[in-house]
């Protein structure tokens, strides 16, 4: 089970990542705390959320708003050609060795910056795609195609991997554990840049 911390994070990183463009050409209003709760009812463009706080809150759904399930899952389940993003500390021999690694669904393709750049936390962030994936004995290693180059990056057991599926708004139930990171309506409501969903371990 992550913490609470841990999945904002995650939202709060994979919103940095994706260059989607809003339909409306509206200028985006000021954000607010993302909301860590479940979801407690659903209808045509909203759902609202009981958040940890015990506070009861609105959430409006519109056509810019990204939907995503996160399940944890294991190294083998990362194919060849799939795009991941893999946050990795610099080991002292200049080796890379993943702290969390996410699975991006296709849709990301040309949403995501395919590079490699030091993030404000002093870990290194890579996203490419994946052209071979090994497990033996006496180590996991990721072997990565970026644009300019390759990268190969340890993965410890310990790795937090989790695949990422695109839903829509007919996808969320009640009862689902959710992460919702957006801003303030003129209403008061909070409309949603993006809703996590997160889904159990496989």
């Amino acid at each position: 089970m992550m913490r609470h911390g841990a999945r904002l994070l995650f939202v709060l990183t994979v919103a940095s990542l994706l260059t989607w463009t809003s339909t409306t050409g509206a200028a985006p209003a000021p954000p607010v705390s993302p909301l860590d709760g479940t979801i407690t009812a659903v209808d045509a463009a909203s759902l609202t959320v009981s958040g940890r706080s015990s506070e009861v809150v609105r959430v409006a759904v519109t056509a810019d708003t990204r939907i995503i399930r996160r399940q944890q899952v294991g190294l083998e389940d990362i194919k060849p050609n799939e795009l991941v993003g893999v946050t990795a500390k610099r080991e002292p021999d200049g080796s890379l060795t993943a702290v969390s690694i996410n699975i991006f669904p296709p849709e990301f393709k040309g949403r995501v910056r395919e590079s490699q750049f030091l993030m404000e936390t002093g870990n290194v962030m890579t996203n490419a795609t994946v052209f071979q994936n090994v497990r033996r004995v006496d180590g996991r290693t990721l072997y990565l195609k970026l644009p300019d180059g390759t990268a190969v990056i340890t993965v410890p057991r310990t790795t937090d991997i989790f695949r990422l599926t695109q839903l829509t708004l007919g996808d969320l139930r009640t009862g689902m554990r959710v992460v919702v990171r957006g801003s303030s309506g003129p209403d008061g409501s909070l409309v949603a840049a993006s809703v996590t969903v997160e889904a159990p371990p496989r």
